[in-house]
């Protein structure tokens, strides 16, 4: 018989939110949107698979907070660093192993003018 390989994610697609990262001063003051989306690889054997309680999986409420606090509570020059910021925040939580984090940013200004320009992080746990 084949060995099989389980994963599991939680998936978090598109949130915007509004926050004043960037690295011009009118940044610091106008703000702009950011989209946020998530995958989060979870343990593949929490047992909210099988009980369909909340308390044995990974809440993604959780997740959703720390995606607001980190782009609501601090500036950041550079969207780099707060791609960073928010993977080490959400791999702190309990049974999350790896985050694949996308952070756009609404531009305007550029030629040809894109709507949103972003980087991609991914970070696994040690």
């Amino acid at each position: 018989m084949e060995s099989m390989t389980n994963c599991a994610q939680i998936i978090i697609k598109h949130m915007i939110l509004f926050g004043y990262h960037g690295v011009y001063p009118e940044e610091s003051t106008r703000g702009t949107q950011f989209k946020l989306s998530l995958i989060a690889d979870i343990d593949p054997d929490l047992h909210g698979f099988y009980t369909d309680e909340i308390g044995d999986t990974v809440n993604y409420e959780m997740i959703v907070e720390r995606l607001q606090m980190c782009v609501t509570k601090r500036r950041y020059n550079l969207v780099e660093r707060l791609c960073q910021v928010i993977a080490e925040s959400v791999l702190e939580l309990p049974n999350i192993e790896a985050v694949d984090i996308t952070v756009e940013k609404r531009i305007e200004g550029l030629t040809p003018e894109p709507q949103w320009i972003g980087v991609r992080r991914v970070v696994r746990k040690d």
